[in-house]
């Protein structure tokens, strides 16, 4: 698989040097962040400002229907594609509810329409004899989908396919076709029809859904979403990546790689890759109808990522598996015509991707929240006897009140969702499933919450290896998120803040180092400009307790995550019991 995100801004890896926070100096910060800048991470999906502006408006949407008393124009129209996105070519697949303009041949407009949901269209005009253009457009704005597919955010354009006819009679003008190889307009009509397939499903499988589950809104149609490609043409081009498919949250944005370079035949390209398609819709879907805390990031199967990125990827693969009901995540290349393959072809029944080994882990890997998600709604029975209908999980994941459209959560993870899907009145027993992908259900390893004041015994702690490509050198960056490092949220009411960390580390010859974070609520981590400040006090060999403070004054009211650290340089293996006050109350997790 290329070195790509599947995102919320998804399909994104682009290099920054990223400051890398660790104690591997041996200095004291109290208050203050101490980094080093020796870390290239992949970071990204927050860059929206850095596209391109567009400077030209495509045309309106045409929907001003003229009543002619004359002749009727009938006809269908479908597009050709490519099986599995590389494979022989197939179709014709209709296009349904997409934009018709007819225009004279003097490019106005004289009479607009849709296609129904054949493919089909029928169109009254007047017999007068001229010769006009029957225009089909890559667009649609009705009751069954609200997307255009545009070339590129600097011209708006949409794409098209055409015939002509002349006006002296009624008639049919047959199948007007987009080719799926050539001037490739297939591709657009491809992506329009998936965006459908999307809005298709989610009306079918909520559609009476609040007698069951008294949260439950059904869907009706998903606003308005934007998604660019060209063919032959990489979005990432836009803000300075390699090859890439993404989704900008806010902007309400698709882009879709079309190739790199010009190349459709040996490149990556994703215009006929459907899960990549629906995948990215499906961040739309979040960003619109729920919310997320993703961070953005690298990501392909094999890591333990920040919870709150592994819910967002875990989600957007499941979401297109649902909406095709098929447990299959394909990513592919280039077509018969050149150098073809496949990336990523992963099963969410069978595949290996991100398999965890401890309880807990799962929640901090993509693929591991994509099977947990599929094995609730799908009905094939390997072991975990759940069999929920999409709506109970559409209720958590739209929901104002006890779901993650709630404003008031913060640090959305699969943990979270469990949570409060065990609120849910009439939900299903989904123990079974968390047990197979080993997952907790609750947030003890991430973002659990703090009470003051109370008794509590101490945390242990235990430094291991990230068992992932990345280097385990010390740098909070590359820390293993599940097994190194403790997250805590904590809501301050404002004022002055003091955090302070003691522990004792359980070896003097290899003594645990424990570090202290205090993170924004949007944090990326490791990250230390996103850090309101850190203590990363050394512990020297030969000693078995240490200490690290956090002093801010007069600190903003808000949520906050202190992130209790492991430096794991050459000190894997080791472990250290600490205890935690906030303001010199005891803070204990819940």
């Amino acid at each position: 698989m290329t070195n790509r995100i599947f995102l919320l801004l998804s399909g994104l890896s682009i290099a920054f040097v990223v400051a890398g926070c660790g104690g591997s100096s041996g200095s004291s910060s109290s208050g203050s962040v101490s980094c080093t800048a020796d870390v290239a991470l992949s970071k990204t999906e927050n860059y929206g400002q850095s596209k391109s502006v567009g400077s030209f408006a495509a045309p309106s949407y045409c929907s001003s229907v003229t009543s002619y008393s004359g002749i009727t124009i009938t006809g269908s129209a479908g597009y050709y594609y490519r099986t599995n996105g590389n494979g022989a070519v197939a179709g014709t697949n209709p296009i349904r509810h997409a934009e018709i303009r007819i225009l004279d041949s003097s490019n106005n407009v004289i009479q607009c329409g849709e296609t129904d949901n054949s493919g089909n269209f029928s169109l009254d005009l007047p017999n007068n004899s001229q010769t006009v253009t029957i225009q089909i457009t890559s667009r649609a704005n009705n009751s069954s989908l609200k997307a255009y597919v545009l070339d590129n955010p600097s011209d708006n354009g949409f794409h098209s396919i055409s015939t002509t006819v002349t006006l002296d009679g009624s008639k049919s003008v047959g199948s007007v076709t987009a080719p799926a190889t050539g001037t490739l307009e297939g591709g657009a009509f491809h992506i329009l029809d998936k965006l459908l397939d999307a809005n298709d499903f989610l009306r079918t499988e909520t559609s009476g859904c609040s007698s069951t589950f008294s949260e439950c809104t059904p869907f009706t149609v998903a606003p308005l979403v934007t998604a660019y490609w060209s063919p032959g043409v990489n979005p990432g081009s836009y803000v300075g990546a390699g090859p890439l498919s993404f989704y900008i949250p806010g902007d309400r944005e698709l882009y879709l790689l079309g190739g790199e370079n010009g190349d459709i035949d040996n490149s990556d390209t994703d215009h006929f890759d459907t899960s990549i398609i629906i995948h990215e819709y499906g961040h739309f879907m979040e960003d619109v109808y729920s919310k997320t805390d993703s961070p953005g990031g690298s990501h392909n199967g094999n890591f333990i990522l920040d919870s709150r990125l592994a819910w967002s990827e875990g989600f957007a693969n499941f979401f297109q598996a649902a909406v095709e009901n098929n447990p299959v995540y394909r990513d592919t290349y280039g077509t018969p015509l050149g150098t073809s393959g496949v990336f990523f072809n992963e099963n969410l029944e069978s595949g290996t991707s991100d398999t965890p080994t401890t309880t807990g882990e799962g929640n901090f890997r993509e693929f591991a929240v994509t099977r947990a998600l599929w094995d609730v709604i799908d009905n094939n029975n390997d072991g975990e006897t759940v069999n929920s209908p999409f709506s109970e999980f559409w209720t958590i994941f739209t929901s104002s009140t006890i779901g993650f459209a709630n404003s008031n959560f913060n640090f959305r993870s699969i943990g979270l969702f469990y949570k409060q899907q065990a609120t849910l009145a009439g939900g299903a027993n989904w123990s079974s499933v968390q047990t197979a992908q080993k997952q907790r259900n609750d947030l003890t390893d991430y973002a659990n919450t703090l009470s003051l004041g109370g008794s509590c015994s101490n945390t242990t702690i235990q430094a291991q290896d990230i068992s992932i490509s990345y280097p385990e050198n010390g740098s909070a960056v590359y820390s293993n998120q599940f097994a190194s490092n403790d997250f805590y949220q904590y809501t301050h009411s404002g004022g002055d803040l003091t955090i302070n960390l003691s522990y004792t580390a359980a070896s003097s010859s290899n003594p645990a180092d424990l570090d202290l974070y205090l993170y924004d609520s949007d944090y990326t981590f490791g990250d230390c400009t996103d850090a309101v400040a850190s203590s990363l006090n050394r512990i020297s060999v030969g000693e078995t307790s240490g200490s690290e403070s956090i002093s801010l004054g007069n600190l903003a009211a808000g949520t906050y995550m202190i992130n209790v650290n492991v430096y794991t340089k050459n000190r894997l293996g080791t472990s250290a019991a600490y205890s935690l006050t906030i303001n010199s109350q005891a803070a204990c997790p819940d």
